[in-house]
């Protein structure tokens, strides 16, 4: 494990929060691209978003990498370095 590990009391508090917030936005973009035709997979929705979807823009790999006693450790996302986003192309 080269990359920096945080355990889940770390990560629990970030994972998942900003895409709770954006459900309504995301669920709306599928909607009116579906709508028009276009791509509207949630896949699509973090690729034009310039979101990771390798770690669902969490920043750290979905499955524990390793385990402190009882608490898993999460790696930080290779595709996106820990950031959860990615450069749009």
């Amino acid at each position: 494990m080269s990359q920096q590990v945080k355990p889940w009391s770390q990560v629990a508090s970030q994972r998942d929060r900003e895409l709770h917030l954006k459900a309504p936005e995301i669920k709306r973009w599928r909607e009116q691209e579906h709508e028009a035709g276009s791509p509207s997979d949630l896949e699509d929705f973090f690729r034009v978003h310039g979101l990771c979807f390798t770690c669902k823009a969490t920043g750290t790999r979905l499955d524990p990498v390793g385990w402190d006693e009882k608490v898993p450790l999460f790696e930080e996302c290779p595709v996106c370095g820990g950031t959860g986003k990615l450069s749009i192309q």
